[in-house]
């Protein structure tokens, strides 16, 4: 019996007769509401001897024929009312508080709190830091009153987002109005073709249930200025309609049109998008989104040198989700998304690369986005290197002949016809002319006579007419990749044990400025850390911070790793390995840069590996496990 039908019966407990009209404006309801309640209330106590009749023209009345049965029903009643779960551990009564304070509403004093958890002030001035950090993510005070205690305060749209964060996945556990709920938006969004992803479907259930259950507590949400642009002609707005009428049918209740703006909102911030023709709606992507992923793009490029400017596809994926998330942002509604972990795993590049692309959506927006968010975007960044993977990255050639020029141009046209799809340029040339040659602009040369100056590039002696073996050779060197290995990224003279530091400032200061020296890299190398760490997330979890600059400086790709003796704060987090980044800045191809990223992100998942890297802060152990991982997960 929810507090709507409660509040019913303590009137109808007061009085003779009540009016549908008058029990409506004590609840806050419709009168066809309050009739359904009072329905329900007859079906409940009718097997304790009362029961709800009504007098044309006078009211409703509780009728009790037994007193002695319902009186034991009363007494049933408040004792489940009062039967409380006694958290044991901090984890547990944060989450009690949440719930408890955002139920209660009013003032409750501290002393009344500890006894009723049976722990100490203390304790509990401890817990309820962690409970006002957790409500500060969504706007939420903490009221304090001298004699009157605590209270919170915070809007009702902030308040429903609080509650799905920290009840989402208990609240699906053996509920059956979620199963309904369930049943209800899958029909409907099938009925109209209106697509969501399986993360933002549970999601929008979750947060369709606890505005049931807010309404019936007789909290709404009010009408926030500048909502959405023209919303009644909004295809999410219609489909909202049609949800909560069917949500109303079922739950005996009224759905003011601010509650179905708000499961508007939830639809436009969750729906996907995908090019169907004769779907009916037309996606809209303005000139402020089309500005913003060209803003993302840039910065990939600037760290990683990766260049996706040009990749039409990636284009319009990245702006086709930035749609709805521009909506999740100007209501601060946050996606889960439930393959987070595999993500940073397994598209550790990927992960990384959308964690510099969001900087500027957190720049424009005035927002931090959460890992959560920058997963999606990962997605989008991970196709696109697959697809580079399938590029070919065409090799400058010299060829070197002795033969007379007209026999030289032939074999150039030769190897043009045969290599097209590995071979950009090719010049040919005889052994005199070689030292005139600017090897900086070539890859390799191919040579039918023998050379004997030295030359800076790799020489592959081929023959002049070309057989089956030798096409097959010279391919292989045109595809060739770079031997890896993760001591090539990882070297003993960047590694730093024992660091005593109290800050993240103190670490990143000292960790840059040993960079700097070393590999001879620019003095704002330092500042463009610190700029990055302003505008997004380093901490990777597991006791691990991953910083980058804001963009490649050093002409190589290192790592720097400092251990820490004593954790310190990172952001919402306390860190104890710290993995300085920095990528050279020059074009790269994905599939060697992937690698190390796969192998570091597994390295550093691993609460394992972690806890013996911070345990013996060694080098060669480091190292060995490293090669281990990589002898496991070969390129």
């Amino acid at each position: 019996m929810d507090r709507r039908m409660k509040r019913i019966l303590e009137i109808l407990s007061d009085r003779d007769y009540c009016t549908a009209e008058l029990l409506a404006q004590e609840i806050h309801t419709g009168t066809k509401t309050v009739r359904n309640l009072l329905k329900e209330i007859n079906q409940e106590i009718e097997p304790y001897g009362a029961g709800i009749l009504s007098k044309y023209g006078v009211g409703y009345f509780l009728n009790i024929q037994d007193h002695e049965r319902y009186e034991t029903y009363c007494r049933k009643s408040r004792a489940c009312g009062f039967e409380e779960y006694l958290p044991s551990t901090s984890e547990e009564r944060v989450q009690y508080l949440l719930e408890y304070l955002i139920n209660r509403g009013t003032y409750v004093k501290l002393e009344e709190l500890s006894e009723s958890l049976f722990i100490s002030k203390r304790t509990l001035t401890e817990d309820l830091k962690e409970v006002e950090q957790f409500l500060k993510k969504f706007n939420i005070r903490i009221i304090r009153k001298p004699n009157y205690g605590i209270r919170l305060e915070g809007k009702e749209f902030d308040t429903r987002l609080c509650i799905a964060s920290f009840s989402g996945k208990r609240l699906h556990k053996g509920n059956e109005s979620m199963d309904e709920i369930a049943a209800i938006v899958s029909l409907v969004l099938k009925e109209n073709d209106f697509l969501i992803t399986g993360a933002a479907y549970q999601n929008l259930v979750v947060h369709l249930y606890i505005a049931i259950s807010r309404i019936m507590e007789c909290h709404y949400v009010p009408m926030p200025e500048g909502l959405l642009d023209n919303p009644k002609e909004r295809y999410e707005y219609h489909i909202a309609e049609t949800i909560a009428a069917k949500l109303e049918e079922r739950f005996h209740l009224s759905f003011p049109e601010n509650e179905i703006l708000y499961i508007a909102i939830h639809l436009a911030g969750k729906k996907m998008f995908l090019q169907e023709a004769g779907s009916g709606e037309n996606v809209i992507i303005t000139q402020e989104i089309s500005d913003l992923v060209t803003a993302m793009l840039e910065r990939v490029y600037d760290l990683f040198k990766f260049d996706f400017r040009s990749d039409l596809e990636l284009r319009m994926i990245l702006s086709q989700h930035l749609v709805p998330l521009s909506v999740r942002i100007r209501f601060d509604m946050d996606m889960k998304n439930p393959m987070l972990r595999d993500v940073k795993e397994k598209f550790c590049l990927s992960y990384t690369m959308a964690c510099n692309a969001v900087t500027v959506l957190n720049e424009h927006f005035k927002v931090s986005l959460s890992e959560d968010e920058v997963a999606y975007f990962a997605f989008a960044f991970a196709l696109a290197l697959e697809r580079k993977k399938t590029e070919i990255k065409k090799k400058n050639i010299i060829l070197v002949c002795s033969s007379g020029r007209g026999s030289a141009q032939l074999l150039q046209y030769k190897y043009k016809n045969s290599f097209k799809d590995y071979i950009d340029d090719i010049i040919a040339c005889d052994v005199g002319s070689l030292y005139k040659m600017d090897f900086s602009r070539y890859d390799y040369i191919f040579t039918t006579v023998p050379i004997t100056l030295s030359v800076p590039l790799p020489i592959l002696e081929v023959e002049y007419f070309l057989g089956d073996e030798d096409i097959v050779n010279v391919k292989k060197v045109l595809c060739a990749q770079k031997s890896f290995s993760v001591r090539n990224y990882y070297k003993r003279a960047l590694f730093l044990p024992h660091l005593n530091f109290r800050t993240k400032t103190d670490v990143l200061r000292f960790m840059c400025q040993f960079v700097i020296e070393k590999k001879n890299l620019p003095e704002e190398f330092y500042e463009s850390v610190l700029r990055r760490e302003r505008v997004a997330k380093t901490a990777f979890g597991n006791q691990v911070a991953m910083p980058h600059a804001y963009k490649a400086m050093s002409s190589e790709t290192f790592v720097c790793v400092g251990i820490l003796d004593e954790p310190v704060e990172w952001g919402d987090q306390k860190i104890r390995a710290v993995f300085l980044v920095c990528i050279a800045d020059k074009d790269h191809t994905s599939a060697e840069l992937q690698h190390f990223y796969q192998l570091t992100a597994s390295f550093l998942l691993s609460q394992k590996q972690i806890q013996e890297l911070v345990k013996k802060q060694d080098y060669d152990a480091f190292i060995k496990a490293m090669t281990q991982m990589e002898e496991t997960h070969p390129m």
